[in-house]
């Protein structure tokens, strides 16, 4: 039964750019949407060390919550509160949940790292596994 299951699994690959850095190693950045930074801002930020950006979203994400108390002042409805406070999370996440990783990627080259390849691997450690191997020698490795 198993081995019917893992024969019809389907393998979600995701893309990662690998940057290298002589001193520091290297970093695999994802492509794509960021849940976490669409979810959580700041504390994605603070994760990746993003310095400036993690200011930019502290401030952001007070402000979110200042409009979401004073909004919530207006409405007295429990629901209606609770679908601002939705309406104005998806409001202040959509663009670090799009940019996030672009925002990580931009510091990394100003830290001084360049970019090795591009991975297609299920997680960020095979990206950084398949990277590191030297049967790669395209620009674009898929990690098996």
């Amino acid at each position: 039964m198993y081995e019917t299951l893992e024969r019809f699994s389907i393998k979600y690959m995701r893309v990662f750019d690998i940057y290298q850095h002589p001193k520091y190693g290297i970093q695999a950045v994802r492509r794509g949407f960021s849940w976490l930074a669409f979810l959580a801002p700041s504390v994605w930020a603070v994760r990746r060390g993003l310095g400036l950006v993690t200011v930019m979203l502290v401030i952001t994400t007070t402000l979110m919550f200042d409009i979401a108390q004073l909004a919530g002042s207006w409405v007295s409805s429990p629901v209606a509160q609770l679908l601002l406070l939705v309406i104005l999370v998806i409001a202040f996440g959509l663009k670090p949940g799009f940019s996030g990783y672009r925002w990580h990627a931009r510091v990394l080259e100003e830290e001084k790292f360049s970019l090795k390849c591009t991975v297609a691997a299920e997680s960020r450690r095979q990206a950084l596994k398949a990277a590191n191997d030297d049967s790669y020698n395209n620009d674009i490795n898929v990690a098996g």
